[in-house]
């Protein structure tokens, strides 16, 4: 699984607190992918160095697009200059 964050203007962190809010809205919906989509987004939260990930330019100050997946126990964030869908 992956989930792709815009991060532009605000920093992946923040970014990543209003993409939980939309899943959460579409959980409403009883929607199984966007439950396991949510879990996801809980882990990478728990997990990720956002401290870290400013410093390696998702702090807001340019246009991005972070992809984040995972392989095994650990998150993997990478940069995209172009939306992945």
């Amino acid at each position: 699984m992956r989930i792709v964050l815009h991060v532009s203007g605000h920093c992946i962190e923040k970014v990543t607190r209003r993409y939980e809010t939309l899943v959460l809205q579409l959980l409403k919906e009883d929607d199984l992918e966007k439950e396991k989509e949510l879990e996801f987004l809980i882990e990478f939260m728990k997990k990720a160095d956002f401290a870290e990930l400013r410093k390696r330019g998702f702090d807001g100050s340019k246009d991005v697009f972070a992809v984040v997946k995972k392989e095994g126990n650990e998150f993997l964030v990478e940069s995209s200059e172009e939306k992945i869908s």
